[in-house]
């Protein structure tokens, strides 16, 4: 059944200037041209905003941004929402998660640990 299926989706080959062509170098090489062209951008000029040059971030700056995140960037995340604020469907709200940190801490630290890791939600 592969068989069969692979050789019925397969290009064949295509007309290249009017003329049909069925030389597999010659369809791979016109298939790649125009894809290439089909999927390129017009020109490398990118639009600015009245000629303003925006700031760029350093190494240490960048070094910050993709760095694990520590528990005390969470306990100030969880700290600033408000106590009524509820995160998700299950009802928890804040005021449960600051009143039961110290138990709630190392399963809400592991999932952010394992976000950075894997970048998924498990």
């Amino acid at each position: 059944m592969m068989n069969a299926n692979r050789n019925r989706n397969s290009i064949k080959g295509v007309f290249i200037d009017g003329i049909w062509t069925n030389d597999p170098h010659k369809v791979k090489e016109e298939v790649r041209y125009f894809f290439s062209q089909r999927f390129q951008e017009p020109d490398d000029q990118r639009p600015e905003i009245d000629g303003i040059s925006f700031k760029t971030t350093d190494q240490h700056q960048n070094n910050l941004l993709v760095a694990p995140i520590q528990e005390v960037e969470v306990h100030n995340a969880v700290w600033e929402c408000g106590s009524d604020k509820s995160p998700g469907l299950d009802g928890m709200n804040f005021k449960f998660i600051k009143q039961f940190w110290n138990t709630l801490k190392p399963d809400i630290l592991r999932f952010i640990h394992e976000f950075h890791v894997n970048g998924d939600f498990p």
